[in-house]
């Protein structure tokens, strides 16, 4: 045989046939189906004994119910923010502080009753699910217990809640006041103009009196002036006649002349008393024109301290509306803050959540099998190791 024949050989140590492969994987089902009973009443056995047990265990139920923590305050720009978070309320119910208060509340026997709540925060919220497991028949106990922690929760952040309150009704007060004085600011205003307007129509009454005084004086003046006219032409006309006569120097007309010089007198004595008159009527009308011209004055300064206040009346109503505007953004704040909120009340859960018949039963079934597949093996191992034994 040449070395190449050689080498063309397949190592059989090396690369066992799969015969061989084969041959044990037949033996390995060989014993299974050897003991194949034993394996599968072994698991029937501990399946039903599983069963067995599992039914005459206690069923327990689920008491669960969702909160949300005392709200303080809500920020500008819309984020909520708490008194409490959700992580410390939910750490405080898992350490058991308010079980004890739970049971004194109740009136519970403090050995016999176990209280173990299971919070866990609800993902993607700022809500608690509070979770106990009661015994059927116990459901009930479990509703009030739970409903107890939901007040001892409340009562606890209670003072917390009114305070902030207090708070904002205290702004809220403030902000009422100054509308207050603000309101009576514009009220006395608004009784200022009155009785500013009141005294431009005082005014104006006493323009139109002495208006009409002038105007008789005007007319008064007016008539003296014919008058003083007239005696003037008649005093002319005497003055004339008189001075023909003097030219006549006839002695029956020293009479005439007499009287004709009186007369001349008398006008002339007239006529200067209507002058005076005239010019007293003149003076008054001046001084009638002087008043009315100090009454427009002061009409008109009477009108620029109206103007004054009535720009003033703009700026208070700004000021009334920002401070009504903070009042009810206080308002709404004041609205926001809440106690502890109960999101789903207290209630069991439709179904047992222990025990898990089906689970066990299965997980049972299946281990025992794997057991007896085991056993069958082993027996089978020992079997063979007294046979090689007796044998050598």
């Amino acid at each position: 045989m040449t070395d190449k024949q050689t080498n063309q050989q397949p190592d059989l140590r090396r690369n066992p046939p799969y015969e061989e492969e084969e041959i044990n994987l037949i033996d390995l089902l060989r014993v299974i189906w050897k003991w194949k009973w034993l394996i599968i009443g072994g698991a029937l056995v501990c399946a039903v004994i599983a069963a067995v047990i599992s039914f005459q265990m206690p069923k327990i139920y689920e008491v669960s119910t969702i909160i949300e923590p005392a709200i303080a305050t809500v920020q500008d720009n819309g984020n909520i923010l708490y008194f409490d978070s959700v992580a410390a309320i939910s750490g405080k119910i898992r350490g058991g502080i308010y079980n004890q208060k739970i049971k004194k509340a109740l009136g519970l026997n403090l050995p016999k009753v176990g209280i173990d709540f299971k919070p866990a925060i609800v993902q993607g919220t700022n809500t608690i699910k509070v979770v106990s497991e009661w015994k059927e028949g116990e459901t009930d106990l479990g509703v009030k217990v739970t409903q107890q922690l939901n007040s001892l929760l409340a009562d606890e952040y209670a003072k917390s809640v009114e305070l902030k309150q207090e708070f904002y009704d205290t702004q809220i007060t403030v902000k009422q006041t100054e509308i207050d004085t603000i309101t009576t600011e514009e009220q006395n205003i608004e009784a200022q103009i009155a009785l500013m307007l009141g005294e431009i129509g005082k005014k104006r009454s006493e323009i139109k009196q002495r208006q009409e005084s002038r105007e008789n004086v005007r007319q008064r003046s007016e008539e003296l002036v014919k008058e003083i006219e007239r005696v003037k032409k008649n005093m002319e006309q005497m003055i004339q006649q008189r001075d023909s006569l003097l030219k006549d120097k006839s002695p029956e007309h020293n009479i005439s002349l007499i009287l004709y010089s009186t007369m001349i007198q008398q006008n002339m004595v007239h006529f200067d008393q209507l002058s005076n008159h005239v010019y007293d009527l003149r003076v008054k009308d001046k001084q009638i024109e002087d008043e009315i011209a100090a009454l427009n004055k002061e009409i008109e300064v009477i009108k620029a301290d109206i103007k004054k206040l009535t720009l003033k009346k703009p700026e208070i109503q700004d000021s009334i509306e920002s401070l009504e505007t903070s009042i009810k953004v206080l308002n709404l704040h004041k609205g926001l803050i809440r106690n502890i909120a109960v999101l789903a009340s207290p209630e069991v859960s439709a179904h047992p959540v222990r025990p898990k018949k089906k689970e066990i039963i299965t997980l049972v079934g299946f281990v025992s099998l794997l057991a007896f597949v085991f056993l069958a093996f082993f027996i089978e191992y020992l079997g063979t190791y007294r046979k090689n034994n007796t044998a050598g």
